[in-house]
């Protein structure tokens, strides 16, 4: 008899009503692979954008998402022999050819071949899933798998946008959007580690205080008229270094405004729109930089995990719900009703 686990699916795209908690087949790892025993997983937009639609080809369905995973290897292929059955683990959910141009320079976010636990296969929202063995991650020892989950992606892409990519200096000053956001509330962390000083936005006064709470030094609500202005004027009139961007079309005209001459736009993610009008002059006038930032290196998100291990990075974790709340958990996104992560609980909670 094949033994089923519980798994929240969807057979085709839409609203949250096409999310389903059903039993499906537990997965059995190949000879490369690892079975992990889902603890928690963490949502993020993508969970949102690839149920409502994928914007770069087709994904397989039935599907279940959720590349944020922390759990316990409960079974192993007969080649993996790094790891073993009990070992708590969390994951790199990019999964690369290893073999084209990119792949051979470290340039492994941008292989053409790249794809994605939870978008290309089945992610961490079930009891079981299966993933490279290349792919895991030694859980931090200090963090319960809750916090583990709420820090791989967010931590990440955050870690590379500003350091990686923007190059963001001490001394510099960095603008933060969407405070309330995982990679936001990452970014505002990262940035005081690297000596900067932090400008965020959000859109309640709980919000700002939250966003001060993590380090951020100024903090203005999106929704006054003059925010912009009140971001320049806390650099003197100069404008910002850089200007951190996961919103998409919404903000990417004003986080322009906001920047000093020769600052460096970093953008990584479009969910308020891919397409806008820009003022091109603007661009050379002042000689700015827009700089794409694609997730994350399995070396940077080790880095990360380590410093949350060490207690320089803090999990910034909004609510945990269970696994049959998942279409309360789109919703507390699509509405942007956090701050920080909301993770499903799937398996049993525990303490580090």
């Amino acid at each position: 008899m094949t033994r089923t686990m519980l798994a929240a699916r969807f057979h085709e795209h839409g609203d949250r009503d096409v999310l389903r908690l059903e039993q499906a087949p537990i997965p059995q790892p190949s000879a490369t692979e690892a079975r992990i025993r889902v603890h928690a997983c963490a949502l993020n937009w993508l969970d949102v954008g690839i149920r409502r639609g994928p914007k770069f080809g087709a994904v397989p369905l039935p599907l279940t998402t959720g590349v944020d995973v922390s759990g316990v290897i409960d079974a192993l292929g007969e080649r993996v022999d790094d790891w073993s059955a009990g070992d708590s683990v969390t994951l790199y959910s990019l999964v690369t050819c290893g073999e084209c141009e990119f792949c051979r320079a470290g340039e492994i976010t941008v292989c053409p071949k790249h794809r994605i636990i939870g978008e290309h296969m089945d992610g961490g929202l079930a009891e079981y899933l299966i993933a490279p063995a290349q792919n895991l991650i030694a859980k931090p020892n200090n963090l319960t798998h809750t916090e583990a989950a709420a820090l791989p992606v967010v931590a990440g892409t955050a870690w590379h946008m500003l350091i990686s990519v923007a190059e963001l200096k001490a001394g510099e000053t960095v603008f933060i959007p969407g405070a309330g956001g995982g990679v936001a509330s990452m970014g505002i962390q990262i940035a005081k580690h690297a000596g900067a000083k932090v400008i965020a936005s959000t859109s309640s006064a709980e919000k700002m205080d939250k966003a001060r709470e993590l380090g951020a030094d100024h903090v203005v609500n999106y929704h006054d008229e003059d925010w912009v202005r009140q971001v320049i004027a806390f650099t003197g009139g100069r404008g910002v270094d850089v200007a951190q961007d996961l919103v998409g079309a919404r903000t990417w005209a004003d986080s322009l405004r906001t920047l000093a001459r020769n600052g460096r736009l970093v953008v990584c993610g479009s969910h308020s729109g891919a397409q806008l009008d820009l003022a091109i002059p603007q661009i050379y006038h002042r000689q700015l930089r827009i700089l794409g930032a694609n997730g994350a290196t399995y070396n940077e998100v080790c880095l990360a995990l380590d410093l949350a291990n060490q207690g320089v990075l803090r999990p910034v974790i909004d609510r945990v719900l269970p696994l049959t709340a998942i279409r309360e958990g789109h919703r507390i996104l699509e509405e942007h009703d956090h701050f920080g992560k909301v993770v499903m609980q799937v398996g049993p909670a525990d303490k580090p």
